[in-house]
This record gives C-alpha cells, structure tokens and sequence, in this order.
C-alpha cells in the first residue's frame, strides 16, 4: 500500500513543478509578445532639424553630431572614434525627444524608442534579455539610433548601489554596458538618452566610450520661444491682433510643450466660446491657466477675507512694485487657484534663468515679506492670518539658500557651501542667525516703505476687493494716482457696515 502512494506523491511534486514552470514560461511570453520597442524606418520620420525651434545655442553641436552619423568611415579613416553615447539632459518640455527624432530623420537612420522603465521585470534575467534583444533589433536595422528616454531609471546611482550582486537590477545594468563597450560589435548604433536627472547617473555610464558626450538642452530665449509661437500659431484660426513676438515676451522661462500648451489651451477656450478664431484674451486666459492654475470658483469666502486677501496680495504688488531688482508685476488676484486664497503673480526677467544676484534675492525676500507687514499694519496684529506661512517659508528658503550655498552672506556666515548635514553645529548656528537677521532687516525695510504708501496700499486693497482681477497696468495707474476707469463686477460685495478697515 505504502509502494503506490510514494508513487503517487513522487508524480503529484513533479506534475506541480511542471505547472509552476509552465504558468512561468507562459506569463514571460505573454509579457514579451505584449512588449514591443518602437522601431521607425528611414522613410517613416518626418522631423527634421528645422522642425526644432529654440536650439539656436546647440545647433551646431547638433549637426555636427548629424554629421558623424551620416558619414562614419570619413571620419574612421581619419583615426577618429564616433561616439557610441550622447545624453540629452535639461528640463521637462524643452524637446529632448523631438530632437533625438529630429537627429534620425537627418541622419536617415532608423529610429528605436524605448523608456528606462522598459527593462524593469518582476522575474530575474528578464531586464537584461530585453536589453540583448534592443540591440539585436538596432543591428536589423542599422544604421540605427537607439533612444531611451528617462534613462535615469535604467542607469541611476542609486539603481545600482540598492542592488545586490546577483540581482536582476545590476544584471540589467551589467548587460546594457557590455553592449555599449562592444563585446558584440554595435557599429553604426548611436544611442541617446534624455534625463531630466543628469546628477543622477551611474559614473559607470557617464565615461569615455559610454555616454561621453552631454549636450544640455536649455529653455528657449524670447527669440526661440518666438520661432515655436509661430509654428503653432500657424496650425489654428487666430485674429490678426495675435502675433508670435508679443506673446514671447509675455512668456519667459516657457519651455515648448507650454507654449503648445498655452496655443491648445487659447483655440480650445475659444472654441468653448462659440468663437470663429483665438484673440488675445483667449491667450490671456491660457496664460493665466498655465501660470496660476484652475479658479476655485465654488469657494464659500465672507467678504471680510475678501478684503483681507486683498490687503495680503495688495501689500506684496505695492513692495515689488517700488523694490528696485524685482521682478515685473504680472497679476494681482483675490480668486482663489490652487491651494491659495490670492495672489500676486509676476514675470522674471531673462536673465533670472541663468543666475540671481545678491540684489534680486533680497528683492524676493521684501516681497515675500510684503504680504505679512500689510496684514499687520491695516488690519492688526492679533488679526493676521496663517495665509502668511507659505510666504514666510518661502522667503526663509531663499535666505538660506543665499546665505548657506551661494556665499552672499560670507562675511557674517563663511563661504563654506555645504549640506546642513556636513557642518557643525556651530556653522549652523551661525547659518541661522544670519538667515534671521537678513529677515529681520527686511522686516524694518518693507515696514517703513509700506508705512510711507499706506494711502496707496489701501486704495489698491480695495481695487482689488471690488475687482477681483488687477493686471500690471490697472495697478499701475492706481499706485501713480492715475484715472482708474473699469467697470466693477457685478457682484459688487457690499459692506453692511459703514467701515471696514479700508473707507469705501
């Protein structure tokens, strides 16, 4: 009897293993038969390097990369080693993938497109046989340009370091670098990776024969963003009012997929509005979508932190607009978008995108700190709402930053520049007195001036108020004292009382 059933068993356990690997095999095959790379032929690319607008200051790194494409042996027979890596890095939006297509369309390669996040599996080995297959996909087609884009996911420091010896993370690495070193042959395969994240990347991955060539992609000057205007421009029915140059300048620090954005955004409103063309107030709109984020129009507020809002937003529009190296005004609102009751919105100048001064920083220090000195001086101490915390934080960040990283403060704190971690608890003590005394003379600085304006002040709070919306040029004629004629909204909030804070 005992015979039959070790039988039995010994069939049962066999017939289980056979199951286990079968459902295994099948989910694989279901995953690769899912999976497919992206692959274009020559002929199948329409983007070209005209396609791409606001590459002026790296076009000609561009084509002479184009160049080593199209032509390799001029350049092998001359000794020289093409480059087997190039990574595309800058900011969300500015084009990375567009030009990488770009690249192939005139080079008249082939084009494969994949993400870092491609090679991650749940079974062991599966990461690296994908990467052998992406290569043996390129070699069909060669010549051939392999892009990956977020390849900070593939190849991070921190992907390799949290991986252990054997795991299937690292082995997935392991195999995409043995590629790239050519152990099988891969000539006439470019590969290029964007990342959003270049600080990020394996040194492994970064050194010569690898990615050792990094082109960074930067935002679009006013002359850049005006080329992409005009390209989307021309795509929709627009008013003749509506030209690319003007709506530039009214954008700095957008990236393309925003000026797209705002474009879309402008026709779509348009069309919502049983319009036959997009004229400028639906772009005005479409700006201030993108800018300031969806109204909260549904927001039960009382009329009382209405005017306390505008008291807020009034006090940081009257700072910048008499602090010297501040930003332009933009819009003043007490409408609540995203997580804010009001606010001030303004425009950077060019240059605030490649670096800031000691002067422009303090600046944003006194007009962050306008808001609260506002609330404290028109409606009182006791009174002041927790609406100022985020100003104060923000503010106390920019002091730090200044104070700690870039050396503005150096005389009162050190040059060191370092983590809060990396120092002792006397430099950060150090750090922190500084940090406050920068705040507490903005603190006197911003006082005395609101103090000098109160009149001011309180005639644009209450603009603002019966308004709701102030752009720069309605605050501007209301600071200077000017005629201010705009036709209030219907929904003129009336105070029960006599007086409140401001006299209507």
């Amino acid at each position: 009897m005992r015979f039959p059933s070790l039988v039995f068993r010994v069939a049962l356990a066999f017939g289980f293993c056979y199951l286990i690997t079968w459902l295994i095999n099948s989910s694989q095959g279901k995953m690769n038969d899912k999976y497919k790379f992206e692959i274009k032929t020559a002929s199948d690319i329409s983007q070209r390097l005209d396609d791409v607008k606001g590459i002026d200051e790296i076009k000609e790194e561009i084509e002479n990369l184009i160049k080593m494409v199209q032509n390799p042996d001029k350049y092998r027979d001359k000794g020289a080693n093409l480059h087997r890596g190039v990574l595309l890095f800058g900011e969300p939006g500015v084009g990375k993938t567009l030009l990488a297509r770009a690249i192939a369309g005139e080079s008249k390669c082939s084009f494969i497109y994949c993400t870092g996040s491609s090679f991650d599996e749940m079974f062991v080995g599966m990461g690296a046989k994908r990467v052998r297959e992406l290569f043996t996909e390129a070699r069909k087609h060669s010549p051939c340009i392999i892009f990956i884009d977020e390849i900070d996911s593939l190849l991070s420091k921190g992907r390799r370091q949290s991986s252990n010896e054997g795991s299937s993370s690292r082995a997935t690495i392991n195999q995409f670098l043995a590629e790239m070193d050519g152990f099988e042959k891969s000539e006439n395969i470019l590969i290029i990776g964007a990342t959003n994240h270049e600080g990020i990347l394996d040194t492994a991955a970064t050194r010569p024969g690898r990615f050792d060539k990094k082109i960074h992609v930067p935002h679009p000057d006013v002359a850049g963003r005006e080329e992409i205007f005009k390209l989307y421009l021309d795509k929709i029915s627009k008013s003749g009012d509506i030209n690319a140059k003007s709506l530039a300048m009214m954008t700095p620090g957008f990236t393309g997929a925003e000026i797209e954005n705002l474009v879309n955004t402008a026709i779509t409103q348009a069309v919502h509005r049983e319009k036959a063309m997009a004229d400028f107030n639906d772009f005005e709109y479409a700006r201030d979508r993108i800018m300031m984020g969806i109204e909260r129009k549904s927001l039960s507020m009382s009329d009382k932190d209405r005017l306390h809002t505008a008291i807020h937003e009034a006090g940081h529009a009257l700072v910048c607009y008499y602090t010297p190296f501040a930003p332009s005004l933009y819009k003043a609102t007490i409408v609540s978008r995203g997580p804010s009751l009001g606010a001030t919105y303004m425009v950077p100048n060019e240059s605030d995108a490649v670096s800031q001064t000691k002067q422009k920083m303090i600046a944003k220090i006194d007009v962050g700190m306008g808001g609260h000195i506002a609330e404290k001086l028109i409606i009182g101490g006791e009174n002041i709402s927790s609406g100022c915390q985020g100003d104060l934080s923000g503010i106390t960040d920019i002091a730090t930053q200044a104070v700690r990283h870039f050396g503005m403060f150096g005389q009162d704190a050190s040059f060191i520049s370092k983590d809060h971690k990396e120092t002792s608890e006397t430099h950060n003590a150090k750090v922190d007195e500084t940090v406050k005394n920068i705040l507490d003379e903005s603190f006197d600085r911003v006082k005395t001036l609101l103090e000098s304006k109160e009149k001011e002040l309180r005639e644009l709070a209450k603009q603002l108020y019966l308004h709701d919306y102030l752009n720069a040029e309605e605050m501007d004629r209301i600071i200077s004292g000017k005629s201010f004629d705009k036709e209030v909204n219907p929904e003129v909030r009336q105070w029960e009382e006599e007086e409140y804070l401001i006299k209507f």
